[in-house]
C-alpha cells in the first residue's frame, strides 16, 4: 500500500496576486526528500513541462507551479484547488503525478457567443532536482520533457510534446509520436517518434533511432548508428564504427563512413563519403541515385550495378568486369567490398566526395 512520503523538510506555497479576468493565476509549491531507500523516480505529468536536474545534496527536490487561466478569478482558484500534485513511494519507487480536474462545466451566455469565449486552462509545470544516478521514468501526454546532467537510466515518454536530454551519462529511451527529440550529449540511446525530428549530438555509444515521417540528424558520433525513417530525410556527419540506414522516400546523407556500411533507400537519393577503416560499404536504392566519394587512400572491391540508370566514375579503376549495366573492379589494391546497387537512379563513384 502507498504510503505519503514523510520525511519531508518543507512544503511551501507562494499564490499570486489574484487573478482577474483574462489573468493567469499562478500557485508554487515546493518539497524536498531524502533520496534514502528511494531506487527509483516516475514522474506523470499529461500536460505541463517536466524537467529534471541533478541534485548536489542527495535529496530529491520538488517544485510545482500551477498556472490557470480563466474569466473568472474565482474559478480559476477552484481549478487550482481540484488539480494535484501527489508524491508517494512503493516498494523503493518514488511517484510524482499530476491530476488535472476531469470535468469542468461551462456556461456560457448569450454576448460571450458573440465576443469570445475564454475557456479555463490549466498546466502544472514540474521542476525535480534528483541524484544523478538516480534511475527515471517520465510521461506526459502533451507536455514537454527536459533533463540534463544525469547519469542514471531514463525512460522518456511522450505523445505530442517535446524532448529534450543534454548530457545523459547512461542508458536513454525516448518515444514521442508528434513531438520532436532533441539530444545533446550521451552515452547510448533508443529513440522513436512517429512525426516528430531526431536531433542528436555528441553521441558516445551505440544509437538505435526509427521514424515514421521526420527528418533524423545525426552529429559527433563515435560508435555504431542504426538509422531508419520511412519518409524522413537522414543527416550524419560521422559513424566511426558502422552504420545501418533506411528509409523509403527520404534523402541519406553521411559525411565519412566507415566499418560496415548498409544503406538503403527506395525512392530517395543516398550522398555517402566512404573513410578508412572500411570493412564493407553495401548502398541500394530504388529510383533514386547513388553518389559515393572515396577519401584519399582509400581503396576498394568495386561493383557497380543498374537496371537502367547509369554508371560512372572518375576513380582510376583495375577492371574486372564492363557492361552497360555493370561495373567490376578493383580501386587502388583495396580488398573491401563496396557494392552499388539501383534499379533505375544513376551510380557515380568519385574521388574524395563531400
Amino acid at each position: 500500500m502507498k504510503s505519503t512520503i514523510l520525511t519531508v523538510i518543507a512544503w511551501l506555497a507562494v499564490l499570486a496576486a489574484p487573478a482577474t479576468a483574462g489573468e493567469a493565476l499562478r500557485e508554487q509549491s515546493g518539497r524536498v526528500l531524502d533520496a534514502h531507500g528511494i531506487a527509483s523516480l516516475r514522474v506523470e505529468n499529461p500536460r505541463g513541462l517536466v524537467h529534471i536536474l541533478p541534485s548536489t545534496d542527495g535529496q530529491i527536490h520538488l517544485t510545482a507551479l500551477k498556472i490557470v487561466r480563466s474569466a473568472s478569478r474565482e474559478r480559476a482558484a477552484e481549478i487550482a484547488r481540484e488539480t494535484q500534485v501527489t508524491l508517494a513511494t512503493e516498494g523503493g519507487r518514488c511517484d510524482v503525478r499530476v491530476r488535472y480536474p476531469q470535468r469542468e462545466s461551462i456556461h456560457i451566455s448569450f454576448w460571450q457567443m458573440f465576443c469570445g469565449l475564454e475557456l479555463p486552462v490549466v498546466e502544472v509545470r514540474l521542476t525535480v532536482s534528483v541524484p544523478p544516478t538516480l534511475p527515471l521514468v517520465l510521461r506526459s501526454t502533451s507536455g514537454d520533457i527536459q533533463t540534463e546532467g544525469l547519469a542514471a537510466i531514463q525512460d522518456v515518454q511522450t505523445t505530442s510534446g517535446d524532448i529534450s536530454v543534454a548530457d545523459a551519462r547512461g542508458p536513454l529511451r525516448a518515444e514521442s509520436t508528434s513531438g520532436d527529440l532533441e539530444l545533446s550529449g550521451m552515452a547510448a540511446g533508443v529513440l522513436r517518434t512517429v512525426s516528430g525530428d531526431v536531433v542528436a549530438s555528441e553521441v558516445a555509444g551505440p544509437l538505435d533511432v526509427h521514424t515514421t515521417s521526420g527528418d533524423l540528424t545525426v552529429r559527433g558520433a563515435t560508435d555504431s548508428l542504426v538509422l531508419g525513417s520511412v519518409s524522413g530525410d537522414i543527416h550524419v556527419d560521422r559513424a566511426p564504427r558502422g552504420l545501418s540506414a533506411t528509409t523509403t522516400s527520404g534523402d541519406i546523407q553521411v559525411r565519412a563512413g566507415s566499418g560496415i556500411v548498409r544503406i538503403g533507400a527506395s525512392s530517395g537519393d543516398v550522398d555517402l563519403r566512404l573513410v578508412s577503416p572500411l570493412r564493407r560499404a553495401d548502398i541500394s536504392t530504388g529510383s533514386g541515385d547513388i553518389t559515393v566519394g572515396l577519401a584519399p587512400g582509400l581503396g576498394c572491391e568495386l561493383e557497380l550495378r543498374t537496371s537502367n540508370g547509369a554508371l560512372n566514375t572518375d576513380l582510376p579503376l583495375e577492371v574486372k568486369t564492363v557492361t552497360r549495366h555493370l561495373v567490376t573492379g578493383r580501386v587502388r589494391q583495396g580488398t573491401a567490398p563496396v557494392v552499388l546497387r539501383s534499379s533505375s537512379g544513376d551510380i557515380h563513384l568519385l574521388a574524395g566526395g563531400n
